[in-house]
Formats: C-alpha cells, sequence, structure tokens
C-alpha cells in the first residue's frame, strides 16, 4: 500500500489507515505468541510443583493455538486487502471493510482472552508468594 496523500479520498485514507493497523496486529500476534512460550518457560517449575494449577499451561497451549489461527487469518487477509485499491465502486469498499471489521472484533476478542488468562497466570504466582 502506498503512503497516504493529501489528495486521497475519504476511502483511500481509511483503506491505508486499516492496512497499517492490520501490520500492528500481526506485530502484536507474533509477539503473543512468543511472551507465550516464554511465560510457560519461566513458570514451567512453578506449574511442576503445582504451585500454578496444570489447567494454565493448558489454557496457554489453547490460546497460543487461537493465536497462531488468528495470526494466519490476519496475514492471509491483510495480502487480500492489498487489493481493496483495485474496487471501483462503493460495495466493493463496504465487502472489505465489513470484513475488516469483523476480523477487528475477532482481535480485540482475542486480545482480551490473553490478558485475562495471563492475568490468572499472575494472580496465581504471587498468591504463593
Amino acid at each position: 500500500m502506498e503512503k497516504i496523500e493529501n489528495h486521497d479520498p475519504d476511502v483511500d485514507v481509511l483503506h491505508k489507515y486499516n492496512f497499517i493497523e492490520l501490520k500492528g496486529w500481526i506485530n502484536q500476534l507474533q509477539y503473543i505468541d512468543n511472551e507465550v512460550d516464554k511465560l510457560l518457560n519461566l513458570y514451567a517449575p512453578s506449574i511442576h510443583n503445582n504451585e500454578i494449577p496444570k489447567e494454565i499451561l493448558m489454557l496457554f497451549s489453547k490460546r497460543k493455538k487461537a493465536n497462531k489461527q488468528l495470526l494466519d487469518t490476519v496475514l492471509s487477509y491483510s495480502n487480500t486487502y492489498k487489493r481493496v485499491m483495485e474496487c471501483d465502486d462503493i460495495q466493493c469498499d463496504m465487502a472489505y471493510l465489513r470484513e475488516y471489521e469483523q476480523l477487528r472484533k475477532s482481535f480485540q476478542y482475542h486480545l482480551e482472552k490473553y490478558q485475562r488468562l495471563k492475568n490468572t497466570l499472575y494472580d496465581n504466582a504471587f498468591q504463593k508468594l
């Protein structure tokens, strides 16, 4: 996608901002994937000593899998979204925007679930101190 220009129509500016946001989501999802591994390694002794419930480990494994699926979806959609500039009518633009909005909601939901899971891990770890 090109950079945003002063003469760009509003819908093109919106698409360009959305594409920038998609790249941010990809970075965040890649970070989460890496962070899950680090958290599990960090807390592995506490989990093995039953200081932190093993269910939390299972939940992190599920969240990591969901994260990978969402990352794959966002990467695929990001490649598709590059073609939005080829739209020549409002219906085409709206189709991309509806799909983008649905993906944004999925990303936000995923992020909230991950943050709650991390908080559960931290709460359990700090209770044992």
